[in-house]
């Protein structure tokens, strides 16, 4: 999963996707239309049954995004731990925070970061997902960019933010 706005609990299942399955998430940035439902998707899988580790892979900041969800679930969490038998979702999940640059690779699976022109926010970053000789790039949210182009130049394909017509 890249980035979690507000939705993308729902989006993935009515994809027909089990949310049992989660184990990636990768983060853009933490404006809250791609970190919102961060917690609240990762808690729904584990309530659904995950029970396998999900990593995720963000930012500066993501580690403490994650430790404040925990906490203010702290009382659900312990509860369902007790009385439903599940694993603790806090020793599932793990937090990766990257910068520019190499974000992990493993298993055949290469993401690389690229800081973009996203003010006031500087740790923006493009992504550059490869697996299986594809590639797919995400620009996340950012001004005009060039060094983007060479970022994602040979990509099978690029998600780019469009939201304004100039610039």
């Amino acid at each position: 999963v890249v980035d979690c706005g507000l939705g993308v609990t729902r989006a993935l299942t009515d994809a027909g996707l089990s949310l049992k399955t989660l184990d990636l998430v990768f983060i853009t940035h933490l404006h809250s239309d791609h970190v919102l439902e961060l917690g609240p998707l990762i808690h729904t899988a584990w309530t659904a049954g995950l029970a396998t580790p999900v990593t995720i892979f963000g930012p500066p900041g993501t580690g403490h995004y994650w430790q404040r969800f925990c906490q203010a679930m702290d009382f659900d969490i312990e509860i369902r731990i007790v009385d439903e038998g599940r694993p603790d979702i806090r020793d599932l999940v793990s937090v990766e925070e990257f910068g520019e640059g190499l974000v992990v690779e493993e298993g055949g699976l290469k993401v690389t970061a690229l800081r973009v022109d996203h003010p006031p926010v500087t740790d923006c970053f493009a992504l550059r997902i490869e697996h299986g000789g594809r590639s797919i790039v995400f620009s996340a949210d950012t001004a005009f960019f060039p060094p983007l182009a060479d970022f994602a130049k040979g990509a099978d394909i690029l998600v780019h933010e469009a939201m304004l017509e100039e610039g």
